[in-house]
This record gives structure tokens, C-alpha cells and sequence, in this order.
């Protein structure tokens, strides 16, 4: 299940802000839009500000509104996953055309190697990102990463 691209979303977000909100205002508009949007995952990308502002002001948004959303900061992207009310089947899925390439804790990582896609899952909470790679290099560090970063959440 490849991800979904968010050139459509970034599209109707930048007709949607009105600068006079602020960031605050921006990543509110954003979260909203993500919410509306068919997709069950989002990414707030191209970021010319510090990133780690930004997903701060999107985990608070996330926990004040108690959405059912989860976030995670990749390099200079956040990602972000609605719960799938399908998620068994979307593991089996999973499990059937990806390779297990790392559990620790909580968190599973597979690798999708014939759609270029590493599957990070969150089990407990049920949380899915795909995350989409170009090279074995570009794999190996996201997976490094998100094993580094996230397995003891």
C-alpha cells in the first residue's frame, strides 16, 4: 500500500492559510485538512522554519484536541497516521510482501523492497507510516533512525 503523496493536500492548505494566524494558525489548518483528506497518512514537509518548533506545536495541537493521531518527526519531515480500523489486515498485508528488518519494543520496521516502502509500525497504538526510500542508503538511515529514535516511545 504505497503512501499517499501530499502534493494535493500542500495544494489546498496553501489556499486555505491566511497568514494572519501565524504558525500556530498554519499547523492547526494543516491538522484539520489531514483529518478531512481520505488518506490515513499526512506529511507536513518543505519546512523553512526549525523543524522541532513546528512538531512541538503539532504533538501540543494533537494532545489539547485529543485526536486520534500520531506524529513522528523524520529528518526534515512530520509524518503523521490516523488509526486504521484496518490495521490486522493491513499487518497481514504487510507481512505477506515486506521483510522484517528490525523490532524492538513496541516498534516494527519493514521493508517493502519491491515498492521502495519501509513500514514503521507503532503495534500497541496501532499507528502505520510508510515511508517511501530511493536508495539502500537512504533505506538503511531511515530505518537506523527510527529504531534509534522511536523504540523505546
Amino acid at each position: 500500500m504505497p503512501p499517499q503523496k501530499s502534493k494535493s493536500l500542500k495544494k489546498r492548505i496553501e489556499g486555505e492559510f491566511i497568514e494572519e494566524g501565524g504558525i500556530n494558525k498554519l499547523v492547526e489548518t494543516l491538522i484539520k485538512s489531514f483529518l478531512r483528506a481520505d488518506s490515513d497518512y499526512g506529511a507536513i514537509s518543505d519546512i523553512e522554519t526549525d523543524i522541532d518548533h513546528i512538531y512541538m506545536l503539532v504533538k501540543n495541537y494533537i494532545s489539547e484536541e485529543r485526536l486520534d493521531i500520531y506524529a513522528l518527526k523524520l529528518e526534515d519531515r512530520i509524518l503523521m497516521s490516523k488509526t486504521n480500523i484496518s490495521f490486522d489486515d493491513l499487518y497481514e498485508v504487510i507481512r505477506s510482501r515486506s521483510y522484517l528488518r528490525a523490532k524492538k519494543g513496541i516498534v516494527e520496521v519493514w521493508d517493502d523492497p519491491e515498492s521502495e516502502i519501509i513500514h514503521f509500525l507503532i503495534m500497541p497504538i496501532r499507528k502505520h507510516f510508510p515511508i517511501e526510500y530511493t536508495t539502500e542508503d537512504e533505506k538503511e538511515k531511515i530505518i537506523n533512525f527510527l529504531i534509534e529514535k522511536y523504540a523505546d516511545i
